[in-house]
């Protein structure tokens, strides 16, 4: 019964995990957060931290384990509703973040104050937060939003600036195309950030199921995916 007891005590105090694996329990200890290790029955990372938890998905409490290729795992952390990252050995970036999203296609985008940038799998900084908005890699392109005229540019995968700023909407890519808005028209850009329709539609809706709608004036058609190159 002693023993019960003390187990209990031990777990109700010190342990409230959210995820773990690999022996790696997310623990609270005097309101505190940090990672116990079961397996070598310690602390690796000591409750310091007002919320910690494993990464994938770091916006929106959507916490869960990340590992990168390299098997090195690590943690989020958040400090007065900012969120840094720590590994096993170091902490790695300091609470600046006020969002770090999903990984698409091995980066995510990181928001500092009200600016936005990319990090990669490596948790690199590979694009400072300069952008007013910065979209996810659904492809091997994104979209980003510039503060100077508030338009939108293509970026790729090494940072480089594939178009100028000329868009003034963008949205998600459907079925490998994504409509834009500019100059008061709407086309088409393809998953290379080529117009494939130029922007002289009144309204184009998205594709879906390898057709779009278009509208121009009173007149309403359909244009179909397969007829772009």
């Amino acid at each position: 019964m002693k023993k019960s007891l003390i187990l209990y005590i031990f777990i109700s105090i010190f342990f409230l995990a959210c995820s773990s694996k690999d022996n790696l329990i997310i623990t609270s200890k005097n309101e505190k957060y940090g990672v116990f290790s079961s397996k070598e029955n310690k602390f690796i990372i000591k409750p310091i931290f007002n919320q910690i938890s494993f990464i994938d998905s770091i916006n929106d409490n959507d916490f869960n384990w990340f590992e990168n290729r390299n098997s090195n795992k690590y943690f989020l952390y958040e400090y007065n509703n900012y969120f840094g990252v720590v590994s096993l050995n170091e902490v790695i970036y300091r609470p600046i973040f006020k969002k770090i999203s999903k990984f698409y296609n091995k980066f995510a985008v990181v928001q500092e104050n009200d600016k936005f940038g990319y990090i990669d799998e490596n948790l690199n900084l590979v694009q400072k937060p300069i952008f007013k908005d910065a979209r996810d890699f659904l492809f091997d392109v994104s979209f980003v939003q510039s503060f100077s005229n508030d338009k939108y540019a293509c970026i790729d995968k090494n940072m480089n600036l594939l178009t100028d700023f000329l868009y003034d909407e963008i949205y998600s890519f459907s079925n490998g195309f994504v409509r834009f808005k500019k100059d008061n028209k709407w086309g088409f850009l393809n998953n290379k950030c080529e117009e494939v329709i130029l922007a002289k539609h009144d309204f184009v809706y998205d594709f879906i199921d390898g057709v779009a709608k278009v509208i121009d004036g009173e007149k309403i058609y359909f244009l179909k995916q397969d007829r772009l190159k």
